[in-house]
């Protein structure tokens, strides 16, 4: 504590804390405890017996088909287009993602030896952040209601692009699985699980809601909200009863390698683009860094358990990630000013 007041009031002015950090801290552990308190509440719901491993699955199939896509098609379907279609940023954001998505991929299958699905998903964990559910509600407390278009459009490229590319890649590796080969035509196989699946359909449709500006009904919009809602509480809770029994500290190579990837590898490549392109303002760059600074989303463990892959390292690495973000998105947070000033600046 005595070094970091003596680093505090050495460095330079640029380089300090912003003040308010007691209050950012107040703010992220408000929203980041409820979390653990779901998964905790899950896990003795499991180890109760109350819910069984059957009623997970149960739970995740509510959230995959009813919840998330509701939730998905209101966020992006209320949206102006106007506000998604930010090239720069869209650019920016987007390459460094799928590189990082792609380089994790690889690093799984020679490194880990995990095969195709096992590699997606942990590439789609260490790139994917718990935008909806926690990022969104924490970064706009903390930066005001400017940070919210910037989110906004990194949140779509997340669901209309990394998303539908992962989705892509575990039926094709599903289809590979289930018939031993890739067989003379897997391609349209491949395409129409993609294309049927409803969280892309959710996404897609709602894409289509918001270039047309398309207004619906009062009760509609209301039973959207209801089942979006429960997307959130519901994987959270399923993540808690899928630990029960399972011994998160297996596998540690991979869980240590997703969790500095998402916490520090995708902010990093983040910021590098950023400085790249040098044409963002402070507060698209504060806000889009601190997004890729959250914890893995749920939504990971969600898409895991529906194709009964990686399950259990799923629901591991968004609770490990949750627990070290509380430090490390809050250190995060006290140095963001000049981080961004810095990238605003560019080469």
């Amino acid at each position: 504590m005595c070094f970091l007041l003596a680093y505090r009031r050495s460095c330079p002015p640029w380089w300090r804390p912003r003040h308010g950090s007691q209050t950012d801290m107040t703010q992220i552990t408000s929203i980041i405890l409820p979390f653990f308190s779901l998964i905790a509440l899950g896990w003795i719901g499991g180890k109760s017996k109350i819910v069984s491993h059957e009623g997970m699955r149960g739970i995740n199939g509510f959230v995959f088909y009813f919840a998330l896509p509701a939730l998905l098609f209101r966020a992006l379907g209320s949206r102006d287009f106007d506000l998604i279609w930010q090239p720069d940023l869209l650019i920016s954001y987007g390459s460094a993602t799928l590189v990082l998505f792609f380089c994790l991929r690889f690093l799984a299958g020679r490194m880990f030896q995990l095969d195709r699905s096992c590699a997606t998903l942990f590439g789609f964990a260490g790139t994917v952040s718990n935008a909806g559910f926690m990022g969104l509600p924490l970064i706009i407390g903390l930066l005001g209601e400017a940070a919210a278009i910037p989110l906004i459009v990194a949140l779509a490229f997340d669901l209309t692009v990394t998303l539908p590319v992962s989705l892509m890649l575990l039926e094709s590796a599903k289809h590979k699985r289930t018939t031993g080969t890739a067989g003379p035509n897997p391609l349209p196989k491949i395409l129409r699980g993609t294309v049927s699946n409803p969280v892309l359909i959710a996404i897609v449709c709602g894409v289509i809601a918001s270039a047309c500006d398309l207004d619906w009904p009062g009760g509609f919009d209301y039973l959207l909200e209801l089942l979006g809602a429960g997307a959130g509480p519901a994987a959270l809770f399923a993540i808690g009863v899928a630990l029960v029994g399972r011994p998160i500290a297996e596998k540690r190579a991979e869980l240590g390698a997703m969790a500095i990837a998402k916490l520090v590898l995708h902010p990093l490549i983040v910021f590098a683009a950023f400085y790249l392109i040098g044409s963002l303002s402070e507060i698209e760059v504060k806000a889009v860094l601190l997004l890729a600074a959250l914890p893995t989303a749920g939504n990971v463990f969600v898409i895991a358990a529906t194709y009964d892959r990686y399950v259990v390292r799923s629901s591991s690495i968004v609770l490990i990630t949750t627990a070290i973000g509380v430090v490390s998105f809050s250190l995060f947070t006290l140095y963001i000013d000049p981080i961004a000033t810095w990238a605003t600046k560019g080469p």
